[in-house]
């Protein structure tokens, strides 16, 4: 009788040890996520300091087109005509219309 409690005990605290001693508590996560979150950050930051030391290069009639044709594509991502109808009506010259790429 006394060894089956004693094996009884030692299976029981050997199927709770790995639970209290390997688990994170929530202090840790909240603290690998910040960390996370703040790499990202930097991240980000230095992509938009690329972006915007390339532009600072271009000339200014580059940088009026490459303006230009963001435009264009965050319209067509809506669905909508790259161009507004007022543009289209009262304008005189004919543009080159842009295709996709595919």
């Amino acid at each position: 009788m006394k060894k089956r409690i004693l094996i009884f005990g030692l299976l029981a605290l050997l199927l709770n040890l790995p639970q209290i001693s390997f688990s994170q508590d929530a202090k840790e996560r909240k603290a690998v996520s910040d960390l996370n979150k703040q790499k990202e950050k930097s991240q980000e930051e230095v992509e938009k300091e690329l972006v915007n030391r390339h532009l600072k290069i271009q000339q200014k009639a580059t940088r009026k087109r490459i303006k230009r044709s963001l435009r264009e594509a965050e319209r067509r991502k809506k669905g909508k005509h790259p161009q507004p109808w007022w543009d289209r009506w009262f304008n005189s010259k004919q543009q080159k219309k842009r295709r996709k790429r595919t």
